[in-house]
């Protein structure tokens, strides 16, 4: 009686993995970079550890500690958080706020521009449920770290894609 279900479940695996499936974010093999080497320019912005965390799972770059040493240079450019009403209750108090996180990146590879700079934009929604104040701003903290690890994961994915920025033709005399 205890074998079958451990017999459905073998089954069922053998099926999944035959048809090609594979949990979200086990694929096993990383598009490779333009780059080996990397300098992260913009320490002091909020992504900034994230960003280092991300790129410690790429064993194929390295972060190099000074722009000399480094092939490829990634410039945080632009960072804003913000956080909007989102819905109000019938006595005029807040429900729902969405905070907001955008960010913009640019690559340059041995000085030359890499692509179009690239904005992701990430949001949650922080919800004030019964007005309960205590532990919210915890809260709220939280999710814009969430939204900087979604952001600086994204960045690192859209690097794999990045394709070199077209020359511009020069100018006739």
């Amino acid at each position: 009686m205890s074998q079958r279900p451990l017999l459905a479940g073998l089954v069922l695996a053998t099926v999944l993995t035959g048809c090609g499936f594979h949990l979200r974010g086990t694929e096993g093999t990383l598009k490779p970079l333009p780059f080996t080497k990397l300098y992260l320019a913009s320490p002091q912005s909020q992504i900034h550890p994230a960003l280092v965390q991300q790129f410690r799972f790429r064993p194929d770059v390295t972060l190099s500690p000074t722009a000399g040493e480094a092939d490829a240079i990634l410039t945080v450019t632009e960072e804003r958080s913000s956080k909007e009403v989102l819905t109000i209750n019938r006595s005029g108090k807040v429900n729902d706020y969405e905070l907001s996180y955008r960010a913009t990146a640019r690559l340059t590879v041995r000085g030359e521009a890499y692509g179009n700079p690239m904005t992701i934009l990430a949001r949650r929604e922080l919800s004030y449920v019964n007005n309960q104040v205590l532990g919210k701003e915890q809260e709220e903290q939280l999710l814009y770290r969430d939204m900087q690890q979604d952001a600086a994961g994204q960045i690192v994915r859209r690097l794999s894609v990045l394709k070199p920025a077209a020359a511009t033709p020069a100018a006739a005399p």
